[in-house]
Protein backbone atom coordinates (compact mmCIF):
# COMPACT_ATOMS: atom_id res chain seq x y z
CA UNK A 1 0.00 0.00 0.00
CA UNK A 2 1.63 3.54 -1.01
CA UNK A 3 1.27 6.61 0.96
CA UNK A 4 1.85 10.40 0.68
CA UNK A 5 3.28 12.78 2.98
CA UNK A 6 3.05 16.35 2.39
CA UNK A 7 5.66 19.09 4.10
CA UNK A 8 5.61 22.75 3.78
CA UNK A 9 9.82 23.85 4.02
CA UNK A 10 10.59 19.99 4.84
CA UNK A 11 7.93 20.38 8.09
CA UNK A 12 5.46 17.50 7.76
CA UNK A 13 2.25 18.66 7.65
CA UNK A 14 0.10 15.33 6.49
CA UNK A 15 0.76 11.69 5.85
CA UNK A 16 -1.77 10.06 4.53
CA UNK A 17 -2.69 6.06 2.50
CA UNK A 18 -3.75 5.92 -0.41
CA UNK A 19 -6.51 3.23 -1.14
CA UNK A 20 -8.06 2.20 -4.49
CA UNK A 21 -9.67 5.51 -5.89
CA UNK A 22 -9.07 9.49 -6.56
CA UNK A 23 -7.62 12.31 -4.36
CA UNK A 24 -8.08 15.52 -5.17
CA UNK A 25 -5.93 18.29 -4.76
CA UNK A 26 -6.12 22.36 -4.44
CA UNK A 27 -6.96 25.38 -2.42
CA UNK A 28 -10.61 24.57 -2.32
CA UNK A 29 -12.29 23.16 0.80
CA UNK A 30 -13.73 20.29 -1.33
CA UNK A 31 -10.80 18.88 -2.29
CA UNK A 32 -9.61 15.84 -0.26
CA UNK A 33 -5.94 17.59 0.43
CA UNK A 34 -6.37 21.14 0.27
CA UNK A 35 -3.41 23.21 0.58
CA UNK A 36 -3.58 27.45 1.26
CA UNK A 37 -1.50 28.53 -0.98
CA UNK A 38 -2.60 31.24 -3.19
CA UNK A 39 -0.15 29.74 -6.08
CA UNK A 40 -2.06 26.25 -5.95
CA UNK A 41 -5.30 26.70 -7.86
CA UNK A 42 -8.52 25.45 -6.67
CA UNK A 43 -9.15 22.58 -8.51
CA UNK A 44 -5.34 22.02 -8.89
CA UNK A 45 -4.21 18.27 -9.28
CA UNK A 46 -5.71 14.36 -8.34
CA UNK A 47 -3.82 11.44 -7.43
CA UNK A 48 -4.73 8.16 -9.16
CA UNK A 49 -4.77 4.75 -7.76
CA UNK A 50 -7.26 2.32 -9.78
CA UNK A 51 -6.32 -0.13 -12.16
CA UNK A 52 -2.55 0.41 -13.13
CA UNK A 53 0.27 2.19 -10.64
CA UNK A 54 -0.91 5.51 -8.85
CA UNK A 55 -0.27 8.45 -11.30
CA UNK A 56 -0.60 12.41 -10.70
CA UNK A 57 -2.83 14.32 -13.13
CA UNK A 58 -2.75 18.00 -13.34
CA UNK A 59 -5.96 19.98 -13.51
CA UNK A 60 -5.11 22.52 -16.28
CA UNK A 61 -4.05 24.40 -13.23
CA UNK A 62 -2.44 28.07 -13.45
CA UNK A 63 1.10 27.06 -12.06
CA UNK A 64 1.68 24.01 -12.63
CA UNK A 65 2.64 20.44 -11.21
CA UNK A 66 5.63 19.34 -11.13
CA UNK A 67 7.44 15.81 -10.01
CA UNK A 68 10.93 15.88 -9.33
CA UNK A 69 11.31 19.23 -10.63
CA UNK A 70 10.10 18.64 -14.41
CA UNK A 71 6.39 20.02 -14.93
CA UNK A 72 4.05 17.02 -15.81
CA UNK A 73 0.44 17.04 -16.94
CA UNK A 74 -0.17 13.57 -16.30
CA UNK A 75 2.93 11.40 -14.54
CA UNK A 76 3.43 7.67 -13.33
CA UNK A 77 4.80 8.01 -9.71
CA UNK A 78 7.83 5.72 -8.80
CA UNK A 79 9.16 5.30 -4.65
CA UNK A 80 10.52 8.65 -3.89
CA UNK A 81 9.62 10.91 -6.08
CA UNK A 82 8.65 14.11 -4.95
CA UNK A 83 5.28 16.55 -6.19
CA UNK A 84 5.68 20.03 -5.68
CA UNK A 85 2.29 22.07 -6.00
CA UNK A 86 2.75 25.35 -5.00
CA UNK A 87 5.01 25.58 -2.15
CA UNK A 88 3.86 22.20 -0.85
CA UNK A 89 6.01 19.10 -1.55
CA UNK A 90 4.22 15.62 -2.12
CA UNK A 91 6.60 12.28 -1.19
CA UNK A 92 4.92 9.44 -2.67
CA UNK A 93 6.08 5.89 -0.82
CA UNK A 94 5.58 2.78 -2.41
CA UNK A 95 5.02 -0.04 0.38
CA UNK A 96 5.83 2.05 3.33
CA UNK A 97 9.60 2.27 2.06
CA UNK A 98 10.30 6.08 2.15
CA UNK A 99 13.39 7.78 0.96
CA UNK A 100 12.97 11.02 -0.33
CA UNK A 101 14.45 11.49 -3.85
CA UNK A 102 16.05 14.42 -2.38
CA UNK A 103 17.70 13.04 0.10
CA UNK A 104 18.84 9.76 -1.76
CA UNK A 105 22.43 9.79 -2.81
CA UNK A 106 22.77 11.30 -6.34
CA UNK A 107 26.26 10.27 -7.08
CA UNK A 108 26.86 9.75 -10.75
CA UNK A 109 30.11 8.67 -12.62
CA UNK A 110 30.90 10.78 -15.56
CA UNK A 111 33.86 9.57 -18.19
CA UNK A 112 36.44 11.72 -19.53
CA UNK A 113 33.77 12.15 -22.79
CA UNK A 114 30.44 12.87 -20.58
CA UNK A 115 32.85 15.76 -18.91
CA UNK A 116 34.10 16.86 -22.44
CA UNK A 117 30.38 17.04 -23.98
CA UNK A 118 28.97 18.68 -20.85
CA UNK A 119 31.77 21.59 -21.24
CA UNK A 120 31.30 21.78 -25.17
CA UNK A 121 27.70 22.31 -24.61
CA UNK A 122 28.37 25.17 -21.88
CA UNK A 123 30.66 27.23 -24.27
CA UNK A 124 28.14 27.01 -27.14
CA UNK A 125 25.64 27.98 -24.74
CA UNK A 126 27.59 31.03 -23.36
CA UNK A 127 28.36 32.08 -27.03
CA UNK A 128 25.25 32.43 -27.83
Amino acid sequence: MSKIIISNNKNELEEMVLTEGTVTIGRNKENDIQIDDPSVSAHHAKLVSFFKPTYIQDLQSTNGTYVNSRRVMEHTLEHGDIVTIGKHSIYFCKDNEFTPAQQQDHTVELSSRDISMILKKENQESTS
